[in-house]
């Protein structure tokens, strides 16, 4: 790390975005559930021909023959066929003629056609200036030629003549007649096609992010309970969370609230009795050593100073327990090495065989006083049962592991577990004169998953136990 405090971290650290959690299953089912609509509904509008006579009857051509008239009735005569010239393309081409185009018809769907462009003009009406009624337009059924509008304008192949269409004609006030050509058409990524398409997909975003956003605000009582609840389960940090959301979730969340209140009171009141306990106690202990001091029996003096040591040890070892039960020890950024090899250098000042091997600049968000405690017991129970103990610090994939491996007698597979559990201790090798009191492995137990880690023993090869402290990932950052 720089002296700055910024490191760089190596390994990714757990992303925040789950499947596991319900907030986010509602989210990847809504954003999965508006990305098929709009899939579907684009795929629906790019598959879909228009017919010449739904395509004379569309919006845009309401609007194509209104803006083509208001144009045409503002110019003189010399100048229309020069912006008929530059305004006609290949499939929307339009004329000025002195006669219609082609004969009207008088169908049903002529009228049709005739009645939807009276309707876009007069819905215009408000924007431009025009006095077209239904009686001033003309329909009629044609067949097209390249020669005819402005299909010349067409690229090779694009269109194949000839080519049936529909003619809307309509006078100028000029008294001359207006022609438009419709045609069959096909999607394309450009005019009213792509706009009908967008406007279609952009209702269906806009109900998508309201949606998006209710949900949100709905499951944000949620995903913050449960980070208080890691908060509180990790390292028994006291936080009352808002009450909002539903009336359920704030319920759940008055109870957890009311919850973590409660178990942080009744820590503190264990951990306050087995203080006051600890302390009282080791005056009348006291008391009785200087006493037994004087009895003259030998073997009688022995025995009683054993038993007050012992009740000394069981004194210490239980408030061991609760202090490794106790979260309160900040947590530091430290060199996992060297806070290890520091360990091991303590029992090999003491005459016993401890080696360590591991890689260097592994640094961990920890509590320091706290781990090194519970790396020490699982050393201090090697060199007890084995003589000597190998550590080893070792960077996986998804956990940091601390190992310490011995060849002593280990532990049955059946009692692994049972060996966590506080004052629990093995017959045969482990119930001698070196035997604990059983509090070792659950205090280093206790420990560990005050780190949110996890504490294994395994069998060391052949012979022997293989004591794995594994801490998560998301702590670790590079050197």
């Amino acid at each position: 790390c720089v002296r700055s405090g910024a490191c760089l971290v190596v390994k990714e650290q757990r992303s925040r975005f789950s499947l596991g959690t319900a907030e986010n299953q509602i989210l990847v089912i809504l954003v999965s559930a508006f990305v098929v609509l709009l899939v579907a509904s684009t795929v629906y509008q790019v598959s879909q021909n228009r017919t010449a006579e739904e395509w004379a009857q569309s919006e845009y051509t309401g609007k194509t023959v209104a803006f083509r008239l208001l144009s045409l009735d503002r110019m003189r005569p010399e100048e229309m066929q020069g912006f008929v010239d530059a305004n006609s393309s290949c499939d929307e081409g339009f004329t000025v003629t002195e006669e219609p185009y082609a004969a009207p018809s008088n169908t049903q769907e002529a009228n049709d056609i005739r009645r939807s462009i009276a309707a876009n003009l007069e819905k215009m009406s408000g924007l431009i200036s025009l006095n077209k009624s239904m009686a001033d337009i003309l329909v009629a059924r044609a067949t097209f030629t390249e020669r005819d509008f402005a299909f010349a304008k067409c690229e090779a192949g694009e269109i194949e003549f000839p080519i049936d269409g529909i003619v809307i004609s309509i006078q100028l006030e000029t008294g001359e007649w207006f022609n438009l050509s419709v045609t069959e058409r096909r999607f394309e990524f450009g005019g009213e096609s792509i706009f009908s398409a967008i406007r279609i997909d952009f209702f269906f975003l806009l109900v998508g992010i309201i949606a998006l956003f209710f949900v949100l605000r709905l499951t944000r009582p949620l995903s913050r309970l449960t980070q208080a609840v890691s908060r509180f389960g990790t390292n028994l940090e006291v936080e009352d969370v808002e009450e909002s959301g539903p009336v359920d979730i704030r319920k759940a969340i008055r109870r957890f609230n009311t919850m973590q209140r409660e178990v942080r009171d009744e820590m503190k009141r264990r951990t306050q009795m087995l203080a006051s306990v600890g302390h009282d106690i080791r005056t009348p202990l006291t008391a009785l050593r200087v006493k037994a001091e004087l009895i003259e029996n030998e073997e009688a003096r022995e025995d009683i100073i054993a038993g007050i040591e012992k009740m000394e040890r069981i004194t210490a070892s239980a408030l061991d327990y609760v202090r490794g039960e106790s979260r309160s020890e900040p947590k530091q950024h430290v060199d996992l090495r060297a806070l290890i090899e520091s360990e091991c250098s303590e029992f090999e000042e003491l005459g016993y065989q401890v080696s360590f091997t591991g890689e260097s600049d592994v640094h961990y968000d920890c509590r320091p006083i706290a781990l090194a405690r519970a790396i020490r017991n699982l050393i201090d129970n090697s060199v007890k049962y084995a003589g000597s103990a190998d550590v080893e610090l070792v960077k996986g994939d998804e956990w940091i592991e601390i190992w310490v491996l011995d060849s002593g007698p280990g532990i049955p597979d059946d009692q692994r577990n049972r060996v966590l559990d506080p004052f629990t201790r093995l017959s045969d090798a482990r119930e001698s004169e070196k035997g604990g009191l059983g509090l070792g492995l659950a205090i280093t137990k206790a420990i560990v998953d005050g780190h949110d880690g996890v504490l294994k023993l395994e069998p060391n090869q052949q012979k022997g136990l293989k004591a794995a402290i594994q801490l998560p990932f998301n702590q670790y950052r590079a050197g």
